[in-house]
């Protein structure tokens, strides 16, 4: 049950699939198409900060508690939302990141996504949780674990460790498992004070 002070927005993929679903960019967060390098992965944070830019007018939301929610791709989307450069400052109050995987080009500065990298004093007060499943054969633990030493590099290791909330559940795929559930739920009702 959302309280009544909440708004809950779930976002289409902006590209068609070839099965006929939706996805965020070409290819997998393990494995992404070059196009999504290039792009697609930028072009769909983008449509995502015009979305949070237009939601206060549109769906009556607050502009400075915005938090994120992506699974696979979604949460590779996710990553990229937190460390591009953000429109104005507190654009992002938190975020959640299942599954997903933070591509390592957002660390290249001479690559599309590298060229979009935010200074790491942008996520000040900003929290992140993020899981992964240990048996994921999609986006495999490992990706998931270097998501958390990028991150930690990328804002230190005492910024990260004070912001950043890892779980990773031994027996689960690519999946958002019951222990995944459970935890986000309790981290946003923490986050929301609810």
């Amino acid at each position: 049950v959302v309280p009544p002070n909440v708004v809950v927005a779930s976002l289409r993929a902006p590209l068609n699939t070839p099965f006929g679903g939706y996805r965020w960019f070409s290819g997998y967060s393990s494995a992404p198409d070059p196009a999504a390098l290039r792009s697609e992965i930028g072009a769909s944070c983008d449509e995502v900060y015009d979305f949070i830019q237009a939601a206060p007018s549109t769906l009556g939301t607050d502009p400075d508690r915005v938090y994120l929610l992506g699974f696979s791709q979604g949460a590779t989307t996710v990553w990229t939302a937190l460390l591009s450069r953000w429109p104005r400052a507190g654009f992002i109050s938190g975020a959640m990141a299942l599954s997903g995987r933070l591509m390592p080009d957002l660390k290249k500065p001479g690559t599309p996504l590298g060229a979009r990298l935010a200074p790491a004093a942008q996520l000040a007060a900003t929290r992140v949780f993020a899981s992964h499943g240990g048996a994921d054969d999609v986006t495999p633990l490992r990706m998931g674990l270097q998501n958390v030493e990028h991150f930690t590099a990328w804002l230190g290791e005492e910024a990260a460790a004070s912001i950043l909330t890892w779980r990773e559940y031994e027996h689960d795929g690519h999946e958002i498992g019951a222990g995944a559930v459970r935890d986000a739920k309790a981290w946003l009702a923490a986050e929301l004070a609810i």
